[in-house]
């Protein structure tokens, strides 16, 4: 898959997450260390090949249930190939924009997830088409405010977050400059920490990511932080 992102040019990171990056995401979640059963679930709602996925699921100790919706059907169909070749034949894979079609509901609500893990689009600048996100039946950003028009990053990460069970636990890979852009994001990452949904910001020095060069930054979210953990920044 590697080798097959890397020949496939500037369109190679929306659907392949490097093996090193999405181990850090599974250790930052601590399924390896989490009491898991078969119907422990694990989502990405944009999964692309699912290596995501995959990660993630073998740092459990046992069998777990995987979650993944991709907007690009060739790449969706790319991610169920990859998930029947890696032993995980009944995994959930489904084709759909995530923000203005999301398949996986409980009834008219989201579903929510034990884990849930994600590399999305950096920036995407069409992530409102076919969305009005004041009138969201899901109220994703009722609580937090509504990105900007031409900058979805934030949209994915509330919808991370609205797609957390109670004591749900996720991760995400955001470019560096998203932690500090103002105005909007400003007031929903102020509205994010006081509600106790990040838990911590691991940032590396500078790696190579997708032949580029960059400091890897993962944040950490949990839908409820227990009173005796402390936030890791």
């Amino acid at each position: 898959m590697r080798h097959f992102a890397t020949e496939s040019g500037k369109s190679k990171g929306q659907f392949y997450t490097p093996a090193e990056v999405s181990r850090i995401i599974a250790k930052i979640i601590g399924i390896h260390e989490a009491k898991t059963a078969p119907d422990t679930t694990i989502y990405d709602p944009t999964c692309g090949s699912g290596s995501l996925l995959l990660k993630v699921s073998d740092e459990a100790d046992t069998a777990v249930t995987l979650y993944g919706q991709e907007k690009d059907a060739a790449t969706s169909g790319l991610a169920r190939m990859n998930m029947i070749l890696h032993n995980n034949p009944m995994a959930l894979i489904v084709q759909g924009n995530t923000l203005t079609d999301p398949k996986f509901k409980d009834g008219g609500l989201l579903k929510t997830f034990d884990y849930v893990v994600a590399n999305p689009p950096f920036s995407d600048k069409r992530w409102r088409t076919g969305l009005d996100p004041l009138k969201d039946p899901h109220e994703r950003f009722k609580s937090f405010g509504v990105p900007p028009a031409k900058q979805g990053d934030y949209a994915y990460l509330l919808h991370i977050v609205r797609s957390l069970k109670k004591y749900g636990k996720g991760c995400l890979h955001p470019a560096a400059w998203r932690l500090f852009r103002g105005n909007a994001e400003a007031n929903i990452r102020r509205n994010l920490v006081r509600k106790g949904y990040i838990k911590g910001i691991s940032v590396s020095l500078p790696i190579s990511f997708m032949a580029q060069v960059s400091p890897l930054v993962l944040l950490s979210l949990t839908r409820r932080t227990l009173t005796h953990e402390k936030a890791s920044f």
